[in-house]
């Protein structure tokens, strides 16, 4: 298995069940799962403006995070966290 597989397997395995952000004063703080977020764009099954839970956090093969909403997998930059 060379280091490209390696990397797929461990980010496959990859689960969270929390975020961490900087809030707008600079502070660090703790999401857990579930957590709310409106779409800033529609994407699929998701409409611009609406608010969804997200069911986990988890790491794209592009090294990209993404949230879990129902059984799919979004882009975390086509939401706002509430």
């Amino acid at each position: 298995m060379n280091e490209y597989e390696k990397l797929l397997q461990q980010i496959h395995l990859t689960y969270s069940n929390e975020l961490y952000v900087v809030d707008y004063l600079g502070h660090l703080i703790k999401l857990e799962c579930p957590f709310i977020v409106e779409a800033t764009e529609t994407i699929g099954n998701v409409q611009q403006g609406s608010r969804y839970e997200v069911l986990s956090v988890k790491i794209s093969i592009r090294l990209e995070t993404v949230y879990q909403i129902n059984n799919s997998y979004y882009l975390y930059k086509s939401f706002e966290i509430l």
